[in-house]
């Protein structure tokens, strides 16, 4: 079956459109989902590390629901091809344009679909095929719209996306570990040239 007949999508916005500086209007500020906060749900590094908290003022008729981050919804990142389950401290932030929200149907498991999306041969290899672009290629929405998917039962689909959610946490947990080693070791020999 395709994607798009288990999932409704909506683009992101492009932020310096929606943005506004107006007083006739009701307005609201909303921050920004940033590569930062998406590699961060996924487990991956991140190489700016001082990324500004972006927050802007936004007419609140055009800050729609389907614009912003839930915990329910999956978040595609256009460029990198990835998705990510948003955890709860996620929420509420708006997409730009490098993002694309996923609403699964309730006969998909999100955990899942996370995994089998990032992970599957069969879903990379599509990917591979459908990105566009010589230097920095790119998922547009009617190719990701089109991609053959197949599902196992529902059951199935739950035990494989708590697996995934816990290998995903193991890693974090490992990552975490390494680098407080790495901090004690580096401590350690900072001790040893004081002393003498």
């Amino acid at each position: 079956m395709k994607l798009h007949q288990i999932a409704q999508f909506t683009q992101g916005a492009f932020a310096n459109r929606l943005e506004t500086f107006s007083n006739n209007v009701e307005i609201t500020k909303v921050k920004l989902l940033s590569l930062k906060e998406f590699n961060e749900t996924l487990g991956l590094s991140y190489r700016i590390s001082n990324e500004k908290n972006v927050e802007i003022i936004v007419p609140k008729e055009k800050l729609t629901p389907q614009l912003l981050t839930d915990t329910n919804s999956l978040i595609l990142h256009t460029h990198t091809q990835k998705v990510a389950l948003l955890p709860e401290k996620y929420s509420r932030l708006l997409l730009t344009n490098n993002f694309i929200k996923i609403q699964l149907t309730n006969d998909v498991d999100s955990a899942f679909f996370e995994w089998y999306f990032n992970e599957h041969p069969s879903v990379q290899k599509q990917l591979s095929v459908l990105s566009e672009g010589t230097v920095i290629s790119l998922l547009k929405l009617s190719h990701l719209k089109d991609l053959e998917i197949d599902l196992p039962p529902i059951q199935k689909q739950i035990i494989i996306g708590k697996i995934a959610q816990l290998k995903k946490r193991q890693e974090s947990l490992m990552a975490e570990k390494r680098e407080l080693q790495q901090q004690y070791i580096q401590q350690k020999l900072i001790q040893s040239i004081n002393v003498n």
